[in-house]
Protein backbone atom coordinates (compact mmCIF):
# COMPACT_ATOMS: atom_id res chain seq x y z
CA UNK A 1 0.00 0.00 0.00
CA UNK A 2 1.24 3.21 -1.04
CA UNK A 3 1.05 6.08 1.92
CA UNK A 4 1.37 9.60 1.41
CA UNK A 5 4.00 11.56 3.17
CA UNK A 6 3.67 14.14 5.30
CA UNK A 7 5.12 17.12 5.58
CA UNK A 8 7.53 17.90 8.77
CA UNK A 9 7.64 21.08 10.63
CA UNK A 10 11.06 21.28 11.94
CA UNK A 11 11.86 18.05 14.03
CA UNK A 12 8.36 16.79 14.22
CA UNK A 13 5.39 15.41 12.27
CA UNK A 14 1.98 17.50 12.34
CA UNK A 15 -1.03 15.52 12.78
CA UNK A 16 -4.52 17.29 13.24
CA UNK A 17 -8.37 16.83 11.77
CA UNK A 18 -10.63 13.82 11.25
CA UNK A 19 -10.27 9.95 10.98
CA UNK A 20 -8.45 10.55 7.54
CA UNK A 21 -5.77 12.82 8.72
CA UNK A 22 -4.72 10.66 12.08
CA UNK A 23 -4.78 7.70 10.25
CA UNK A 24 -2.41 8.72 7.37
CA UNK A 25 -0.79 10.47 9.82
CA UNK A 26 0.16 7.91 12.39
CA UNK A 27 0.68 4.98 9.63
CA UNK A 28 3.29 7.35 8.43
CA UNK A 29 5.27 7.51 11.18
CA UNK A 30 4.55 4.18 12.77
CA UNK A 31 2.93 1.37 10.92
CA UNK A 32 -0.58 1.25 9.16
CA UNK A 33 -3.27 1.77 11.88
CA UNK A 34 -7.01 2.76 12.32
CA UNK A 35 -7.87 5.18 14.46
CA UNK A 36 -10.91 6.04 15.95
CA UNK A 37 -11.91 9.36 18.33
CA UNK A 38 -14.46 8.87 20.76
CA UNK A 39 -16.05 12.67 20.52
CA UNK A 40 -15.33 13.35 16.64
CA UNK A 41 -16.70 16.49 17.33
CA UNK A 42 -13.72 17.43 19.78
CA UNK A 43 -10.46 19.10 18.80
CA UNK A 44 -7.58 16.53 18.93
CA UNK A 45 -3.67 17.04 17.89
CA UNK A 46 -0.71 15.64 17.78
CA UNK A 47 2.95 16.01 17.48
CA UNK A 48 5.35 13.05 16.24
CA UNK A 49 9.01 13.24 17.02
CA UNK A 50 11.06 10.14 15.48
CA UNK A 51 14.45 10.23 15.13
CA UNK A 52 16.98 7.39 14.83
CA UNK A 53 19.07 5.77 17.83
CA UNK A 54 21.70 3.14 16.22
CA UNK A 55 19.68 0.36 14.43
CA UNK A 56 16.11 1.52 16.64
CA UNK A 57 14.23 4.73 16.33
CA UNK A 58 12.64 6.31 18.97
CA UNK A 59 9.35 8.24 18.27
CA UNK A 60 7.43 10.56 20.88
CA UNK A 61 4.16 11.00 20.73
CA UNK A 62 2.45 13.94 22.33
CA UNK A 63 -1.16 15.00 21.82
CA UNK A 64 -3.81 17.09 22.82
CA UNK A 65 -7.42 16.72 23.08
CA UNK A 66 -9.68 13.82 23.61
CA UNK A 67 -10.20 10.41 23.95
CA UNK A 68 -8.96 8.03 21.34
CA UNK A 69 -8.00 4.39 19.90
CA UNK A 70 -5.52 3.08 17.39
CA UNK A 71 -6.08 -0.08 16.48
CA UNK A 72 -3.31 -2.50 14.83
CA UNK A 73 -5.91 -4.68 12.51
CA UNK A 74 -6.07 -7.91 10.45
CA UNK A 75 -7.03 -5.88 7.66
CA UNK A 76 -4.06 -3.35 8.31
CA UNK A 77 -1.24 -6.11 9.17
CA UNK A 78 -2.46 -8.06 5.82
CA UNK A 79 -1.22 -4.97 3.77
CA UNK A 80 1.71 -4.16 5.88
CA UNK A 81 5.59 -4.95 5.20
CA UNK A 82 6.43 -4.09 8.50
CA UNK A 83 7.88 -6.51 11.24
CA UNK A 84 8.35 -4.84 14.26
CA UNK A 85 8.15 -4.78 17.93
CA UNK A 86 7.29 -1.57 19.80
CA UNK A 87 8.39 -0.56 23.30
CA UNK A 88 6.14 1.71 24.76
CA UNK A 89 7.37 3.64 27.12
CA UNK A 90 4.80 6.40 29.04
CA UNK A 91 5.60 9.60 29.97
CA UNK A 92 2.54 11.71 31.03
CA UNK A 93 -0.80 10.83 30.94
CA UNK A 94 -2.93 7.38 30.81
CA UNK A 95 -2.96 4.70 28.33
CA UNK A 96 -4.05 0.77 27.69
CA UNK A 97 -2.74 -1.62 25.63
CA UNK A 98 -4.75 -4.74 24.71
CA UNK A 99 -2.89 -7.93 22.12
CA UNK A 100 -2.76 -11.44 22.52
CA UNK A 101 -5.48 -11.47 25.51
CA UNK A 102 -3.53 -9.63 27.52
CA UNK A 103 -3.90 -5.74 28.77
CA UNK A 104 -1.56 -3.10 30.13
CA UNK A 105 -2.81 -0.10 32.32
CA UNK A 106 -0.05 2.39 31.90
CA UNK A 107 0.98 5.41 34.07
CA UNK A 108 4.00 7.26 33.80
CA UNK A 109 7.30 5.11 33.60
CA UNK A 110 5.77 2.04 32.94
CA UNK A 111 6.68 0.13 29.74
CA UNK A 112 4.71 -2.53 27.83
CA UNK A 113 6.27 -4.50 24.11
CA UNK A 114 3.83 -4.59 21.34
CA UNK A 115 3.94 -7.02 18.70
CA UNK A 116 3.19 -4.99 14.87
CA UNK A 117 2.49 -8.59 13.69
CA UNK A 118 -0.29 -9.15 15.68
CA UNK A 119 -3.33 -7.44 16.22
CA UNK A 120 -3.21 -4.89 19.22
CA UNK A 121 -5.39 -1.86 20.18
CA UNK A 122 -3.98 1.51 22.26
CA UNK A 123 -6.94 3.20 24.11
CA UNK A 124 -5.92 6.52 25.40
CA UNK A 125 -8.73 8.57 27.74
CA UNK A 126 -7.10 12.05 27.63
CA UNK A 127 -3.79 13.96 26.57
CA UNK A 128 -0.39 11.82 26.36
CA UNK A 129 2.88 11.96 26.18
CA UNK A 130 4.87 8.65 25.68
CA UNK A 131 7.80 7.47 23.94
CA UNK A 132 7.91 4.42 21.46
CA UNK A 133 10.90 3.02 20.48
CA UNK A 134 10.14 0.82 17.33
CA UNK A 135 12.50 -2.50 17.41
CA UNK A 136 13.58 -4.49 14.21
CA UNK A 137 12.29 -8.48 15.15
CA UNK A 138 15.84 -9.43 14.58
CA UNK A 139 16.90 -7.55 17.78
CA UNK A 140 14.39 -8.85 20.31
CA UNK A 141 13.64 -11.98 18.73
CA UNK A 142 16.23 -13.85 20.61
CA UNK A 143 16.31 -11.71 24.29
CA UNK A 144 12.54 -12.72 24.68
CA UNK A 145 11.99 -15.84 25.95
CA UNK A 146 8.15 -16.42 25.37
CA UNK A 147 7.06 -13.35 23.10
CA UNK A 148 3.30 -14.64 23.04
CA UNK A 149 3.60 -14.19 27.01
CA UNK A 150 5.25 -10.67 27.39
CA UNK A 151 3.29 -8.93 24.69
CA UNK A 152 1.22 -6.36 26.23
CA UNK A 153 2.91 -6.90 29.95
CA UNK A 154 3.11 -4.51 32.47
CA UNK A 155 6.25 -3.79 33.42
CA UNK A 156 6.32 -1.56 36.40
CA UNK A 157 8.30 1.43 36.04
CA UNK A 158 8.57 2.24 39.68
CA UNK A 159 10.41 -0.62 41.15
CA UNK A 160 13.08 -3.14 40.56
CA UNK A 161 14.25 -3.99 37.23
CA UNK A 162 11.28 -1.94 36.22
CA UNK A 163 12.32 1.68 37.94
CA UNK A 164 16.16 0.93 36.21
CA UNK A 165 14.48 -0.06 32.87
CA UNK A 166 12.41 2.94 33.00
CA UNK A 167 15.34 5.09 34.21
CA UNK A 168 17.62 4.17 31.32
CA UNK A 169 15.06 4.69 28.50
CA UNK A 170 14.10 8.54 30.18
CA UNK A 171 17.89 9.34 30.08
CA UNK A 172 18.10 7.44 26.57
CA UNK A 173 15.31 9.63 25.39
CA UNK A 174 17.28 13.13 26.83
CA UNK A 175 20.51 12.23 25.77
CA UNK A 176 20.11 10.82 21.69
CA UNK A 177 20.63 13.76 19.69
CA UNK A 178 23.93 13.86 21.66
CA UNK A 179 25.01 10.14 21.23
CA UNK A 180 26.61 8.65 17.94
CA UNK A 181 25.08 5.80 16.27
CA UNK A 182 27.52 2.85 17.44
CA UNK A 183 27.22 4.10 21.02
CA UNK A 184 23.69 4.38 20.41
CA UNK A 185 23.77 0.41 18.98
CA UNK A 186 25.63 -0.70 22.53
CA UNK A 187 23.50 1.21 24.83
CA UNK A 188 20.50 -0.44 22.96
CA UNK A 189 21.79 -4.04 23.72
CA UNK A 190 21.80 -3.69 27.28
CA UNK A 191 18.59 -1.76 27.37
CA UNK A 192 16.72 -4.63 25.51
CA UNK A 193 18.44 -7.61 27.42
CA UNK A 194 17.06 -5.39 30.39
CA UNK A 195 13.57 -5.47 29.09
CA UNK A 196 13.46 -8.33 28.22
CA UNK A 197 14.78 -10.20 31.24
CA UNK A 198 12.25 -8.15 33.44
CA UNK A 199 9.45 -8.84 31.38
CA UNK A 200 10.31 -12.54 31.40
CA UNK A 201 10.92 -12.71 35.03
CA UNK A 202 7.31 -11.43 35.53
CA UNK A 203 5.02 -13.66 33.28
CA UNK A 204 2.05 -14.81 34.97
CA UNK A 205 1.64 -18.88 34.96
CA UNK A 206 -1.35 -19.84 33.34
CA UNK A 207 -4.05 -22.12 34.93
CA UNK A 208 -3.43 -24.90 32.39
CA UNK A 209 -1.32 -27.42 33.58
CA UNK A 210 0.24 -28.65 30.41
CA UNK A 211 0.74 -24.81 29.23
CA UNK A 212 2.38 -24.54 32.57
CA UNK A 213 4.37 -27.97 31.65
CA UNK A 214 5.42 -26.44 27.95
CA UNK A 215 6.69 -23.02 29.42
CA UNK A 216 8.35 -24.00 31.86
CA UNK A 217 10.15 -26.94 29.69
CA UNK A 218 10.86 -24.10 27.08
CA UNK A 219 12.87 -21.36 29.68
CA UNK A 220 14.91 -24.55 30.94
CA UNK A 221 15.76 -25.48 27.59
CA UNK A 222 16.64 -22.15 26.33
CA UNK A 223 18.61 -20.89 29.83
CA UNK A 224 20.50 -24.88 28.68
CA UNK A 225 21.47 -22.92 25.33
CA UNK A 226 22.27 -19.63 26.55
CA UNK A 227 25.03 -21.50 28.33
CA UNK A 228 26.22 -23.32 25.76
CA UNK A 229 26.20 -21.11 22.73
CA UNK A 230 30.12 -21.23 22.89
CA UNK A 231 29.76 -24.85 21.81
CA UNK A 232 29.81 -25.06 17.85
CA UNK A 233 28.65 -28.68 18.22
CA UNK A 234 25.70 -27.50 20.20
CA UNK A 235 22.77 -29.06 17.87
CA UNK A 236 18.90 -29.59 18.16
CA UNK A 237 19.63 -33.30 18.68
CA UNK A 238 22.01 -32.84 21.38
CA UNK A 239 19.32 -30.35 23.03
CA UNK A 240 17.01 -32.79 23.10
CA UNK A 241 18.75 -35.91 24.29
CA UNK A 242 19.93 -33.50 26.98
CA UNK A 243 16.28 -33.05 28.04
CA UNK A 244 14.47 -36.54 27.34
CA UNK A 245 12.39 -35.31 24.43
CA UNK A 246 12.43 -35.76 21.16
CA UNK A 247 13.87 -33.35 18.09
CA UNK A 248 10.14 -32.78 17.05
CA UNK A 249 9.03 -31.62 20.45
CA UNK A 250 11.67 -29.34 21.15
CA UNK A 251 10.84 -27.76 17.87
CA UNK A 252 7.05 -27.34 18.92
CA UNK A 253 7.90 -25.83 21.92
CA UNK A 254 9.79 -22.84 19.69
CA UNK A 255 6.84 -22.71 17.23
CA UNK A 256 5.36 -20.72 19.55
CA UNK A 257 8.18 -18.03 19.61
CA UNK A 258 7.94 -17.78 16.09
CA UNK A 259 10.95 -19.65 15.59
CA UNK A 260 12.77 -22.77 14.98
CA UNK A 261 15.68 -24.19 17.61
CA UNK A 262 17.90 -24.11 15.46
CA UNK A 263 17.14 -20.25 14.59
CA UNK A 264 17.20 -19.11 18.06
CA UNK A 265 20.32 -20.56 18.92
CA UNK A 266 22.00 -18.91 15.62
CA UNK A 267 20.00 -15.09 16.73
CA UNK A 268 21.43 -15.43 20.09
CA UNK A 269 24.89 -16.11 18.49
CA UNK A 270 24.59 -13.50 16.06
CA UNK A 271 23.98 -10.89 19.04
CA UNK A 272 26.59 -12.09 20.91
CA UNK A 273 28.69 -11.44 18.30
CA UNK A 274 27.04 -8.11 17.34
CA UNK A 275 27.98 -6.94 20.80
CA UNK A 276 31.10 -8.12 20.96
CA UNK A 277 32.15 -6.24 17.67
CA UNK A 278 30.83 -2.93 18.65
CA UNK A 279 32.79 -3.74 22.12
CA UNK A 280 35.90 -1.22 22.40
CA UNK A 281 36.77 -3.22 25.50
CA UNK A 282 37.01 -6.58 22.68
CA UNK A 283 38.67 -4.33 19.95
CA UNK A 284 41.77 -6.72 20.12
CA UNK A 285 39.66 -9.49 19.20
CA UNK A 286 39.94 -9.97 15.47
CA UNK A 287 36.38 -11.09 13.75
CA UNK A 288 37.50 -14.74 13.32
CA UNK A 289 38.20 -15.33 17.13
CA UNK A 290 34.52 -13.60 18.26
CA UNK A 291 33.14 -15.96 15.92
CA UNK A 292 34.84 -19.05 17.12
CA UNK A 293 34.24 -17.84 20.83
CA UNK A 294 30.61 -17.83 19.90
CA UNK A 295 30.10 -21.19 18.18
CA UNK A 296 30.39 -20.07 14.44
CA UNK A 297 32.81 -22.94 13.22
CA UNK A 298 32.33 -21.79 9.80
CA UNK A 299 33.71 -18.13 9.25
CA UNK A 300 32.37 -17.76 5.87
CA UNK A 301 29.01 -19.04 6.86
CA UNK A 302 29.26 -16.74 9.61
CA UNK A 303 29.79 -13.59 7.78
CA UNK A 304 26.72 -14.74 5.29
CA UNK A 305 24.93 -15.34 8.16
CA UNK A 306 25.49 -11.63 9.91
CA UNK A 307 24.94 -9.93 6.59
CA UNK A 308 21.79 -11.51 6.00
CA UNK A 309 20.84 -10.59 9.65
CA UNK A 310 21.92 -7.32 10.39
CA UNK A 311 22.27 -5.83 6.52
CA UNK A 312 26.38 -5.17 7.44
CA UNK A 313 29.13 -7.22 7.53
CA UNK A 314 31.31 -7.57 10.56
CA UNK A 315 34.15 -6.31 9.27
CA UNK A 316 32.47 -3.09 7.84
CA UNK A 317 30.45 -3.09 11.50
CA UNK A 318 33.91 -3.13 13.25
CA UNK A 319 35.17 -0.55 11.07
CA UNK A 320 32.15 1.98 11.87
CA UNK A 321 32.36 1.15 15.85
CA UNK A 322 35.89 2.64 15.22
CA UNK A 323 35.61 5.57 13.48
CA UNK A 324 33.27 7.05 16.16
Amino acid sequence: MRRRRLERTGDFVPIAGGKSAWEAGLSDVFVELEFQQVDPAARLVGRMYPYPFGDLTFIRAVTRGGAHRVIRSARTIAQSSHNNYFIGFLLAGEATLSQAGHQADLQPGDIAILDSTREYTIEVPRSFDALWVRVPRYRLEGRLRSSSDVMAQRLDGSAGTGHVASTMLHTALEEAPRIEPAEANRIANHLLDLIAMSLGNQVGTSPDRTSNHQKSTLRRIQEYIEQRLDDEDLSPSAIAGAHGVSIRYVNKLFEREGASVARWIRTRRLENCRADIEDPDKSALNISEIAYQHGFGNISNFNRAFRSRFGVSPRALRGDARQR
